[in-house]
């Protein structure tokens, strides 16, 4: 009785650790790509593509540098302040001088002492002549610094575009190659079972039955050679989106 209670709740662990992962998995993440549409599983191309150019790090790099760029025109437009400015000095101290009264006509020098407190405040415009010429041209270099900037970006926006679109169309060129492989895999096993028969029933010879096996072999390597690209192309639209589609592929 004891063995059977046992039993019954080693059951009862199993049936609720099954239920329990069936719970954590989400069936509609379960892909296969011989039944099911790629296309279906994931955003579309357009989206992919917005979500690729967000998350570059080249597109961001370049953004950053327009606004760099953005920074130096207000710095050269600014640029004149510098030969505007105030000084002002403060002096307190005793000075002391070696002079001569010239008004009482003694030939004699003697020491004397002073104490002052001196305070000056002024205002200063230099004006260079490279300065006024060349002002509008420094703005302007600043600002065509910009455009630069901005068309790298835009250039960096077209590789990244270009990426998801081949990254893209090479994993529905696999998917499609997958089905087709599968296809002739399915025909060459049929061909395959009929020709053993043939060859025990001595209707062909070993040879042929040799190259029909080659054949099927070839079929099986075609397949599982698409089934590798078609994932690594589908990692590599995950990369460059930034985004995991978390498929759980059946056949891979």
């Amino acid at each position: 009785m004891l063995k059977k209670k046992v039993i019954f709740i080693f059951v009862l662990l199993a049936i609720n650790i099954t239920v329990g992962y069936s719970q954590e998995v989400d069936s509609s993440l379960y892909f296969n790509p011989i039944t099911d549409d790629i296309q279906n599983k994931i955003l579309p191309l357009e989206a992919l593509i917005d979500s690729a150019i967000k998350n570059d790090p080249r597109v961001k790099l370049e953004a950053l540098r327009v606004d760099y760029e953005r920074y130096k025109v207000l710095s050269a437009r600014r640029d004149w302040t510098r030969n505007l400015g105030f000084q002002g000095n403060l002096d307190y101290g005793n000075y002391y001088y070696y002079d001569r009264d010239e008004l009482t006509r003694i030939d004699r020098f003697y020491l004397t002492e002073s104490r002052r407190t001196n305070a000056a405040i002024g205002v200063y415009l230099r004006i260079p002549l490279l300065f006024i010429i060349d002002r509008r041209n420094e703005i302007n270099k600043a600002k065509k610094m910009v455009e630069i900037m901005m068309m790298d970006r835009r250039t960096k926006i077209r590789v990244v575009r270009r990426e998801v679109v081949e990254a893209y169309n090479s994993m529905l060129e696999q998917q499609a190659l997958i089905r087709i492989s599968n296809d002739y895999q399915q025909y060459s096993l049929v061909e395959m079972g009929m020709a053993e028969l043939e060859f025990i029933n001595g209707e062909i010879p070993a040879s042929e039955l040799t190259r029909l096996k080659d054949y099927q072999t070839q079929r099986y390597i075609a397949f599982a050679q698409s089934i590798w690209r078609f994932n690594y192309y589908l990692e590599l639209l995950e990369e460059i989106v930034g985004i995991r589609f978390n498929l759980i592929n059946k056949l891979k």
